[in-house]
C-alpha cells in the first residue's frame, strides 16, 4: 500500500515542519526525518483515543474524580490541553505533569492552530501567555502553571531517566509519548517502564501509540501487564494500555 502524501508548511524552526493530517488536526515533523509528534492519518484522534480514552482519564473527570497524569514527551502540548478541557468541563481537580526536553514555544505552536483543540480557547490562550512568559528556548527545570484553583500543570525539561516522582502521589494515569523506539531507543526500554511502575496507582494505566514487540516485552519485564486493543479509526490498528501487576 502507498504511504499517503500530507500536506506540508514550514514553521518558524527550520527543523520542525507543520503537517496536516486526516482529521483536519495539525502537528509538526522533524525536518528530513519521519519523525513525526503523531500520526498521520489524525493528530486530534490519536491523542483523544490513545491517552484521554485507553488511559480512564476522560471516564475519571467524567466522574469528577480527582486525577493525577504523568506525560512522558509534551511534543506539541495537545494531550495536556485536551485533558485540561475535559477537567474544566467536569469541574474535576486535574494535577497534569509532563516531562520534556524540547519545550515548543508559543510561536511555534500557533502555527498548528491550537485554539481548534478544546472546547475553550481562552484555556490555550492562557497556556500560550504562560509559554511567551518563558524564553524560547527554556532551560533545564520545572515550570508551574496554575490554570485555576483545582488545575495544574507542572512541566520538567529534563531527560525523563533523571527526573524521579516516587516520593509523591502516585500517578493515575501516564501518557507515554516520546518518540518511536527507533529514534529514541533509550527511552522504550524496561529500566524506563520500571520507574513508571514505581509511580502509578494499583488502578493506574499506562498508555501508549507504540504496540511493537520489543516494547511489550520491556513493560511485560518492568512489571506490566500489557493489553493490546484497537487503534483510532482510521489509524494504527493497535495500540498498548498496561496495568501494574
Amino acid at each position: 500500500m502507498p504511504i499517503p502524501v500530507r500536506e506540508t508548511f514550514p514553521s518558524d524552526r527550520e527543523d520542525l515542519i507543520v503537517q496536516v493530517t486526516d482529521d483536519g488536526s495539525l502537528t509538526l515533523v522533524r525536518a528530513g526525518s519521519d519523525d513525526a509528534f503523531h500520526s498521520g492519518c489524525g493528530a486530534a484522534s490519536e491523542t483523544r483515543h490513545v491517552y484521554l480514552r485507553n488511559s480512564g482519564v476522560a471516564e475519571r473527570l467524567g466522574q469528577q474524580q480527582p486525577t493525577r497524569v504523568l506525560e512522558i514527551g509534551l511534543g506539541t502540548s495537545m494531550a495536556m490541553l485536551m485533558t485540561l478541557d475535559a477537567a474544566v468541563a467536569q469541574d474535576a481537580v486535574l494535577d497534569y505533569v509532563a516531562i520534556e526536553t524540547d519545550w515548543i514555544s508559543a510561536a511555534t505552536l500557533q502555527y498548528l492552530k491550537p485554539r481548534d483543540w478544546t472546547s475553550r480557547p481562552g484555556l490555550v490562550d492562557d497556556y500560550l501567555d504562560f509559554r511567551r512568559s518563558l524564553p524560547d528556548e527554556v532551560p533545564p527545570g520545572t515550570y508551574c502553571w496554575r490554570l485555576d484553583a483545582r488545575r495544574n500543570v507542572t512541566i520538567e525539561v529534563a531527560d525523563v531517566r533523571q527526573s524521579s516522582h516516587e516520593s509523591e502521589p502516585p500517578f493515575d494515569a501516564i501518557y507515554y509519548d516520546p518518540f518511536c523506539c527507533e529514534s529514541a531507543p533509550e527511552l522504550w526500554t524496561s529500566d524506563c517502564f520500571r520507574s513508571m511502575r514505581r509511580v502509578i496507582s494499583d488502578t493506574g494505566k499506562l498508555t501508549t501509540y507504540s504496540c511493537s514487540r520489543p516494547v511489550r516485552d520491556a513493560l511485560e519485564q518492568a512489571g506490566w501487564q500489557v493489553q493490546r486493543v484497537p487503534g483510532p479509526v482510521g489509524g494504527k490498528r493497535e495500540v498498548i494500555i498496561a496495568s501494574p501487576v
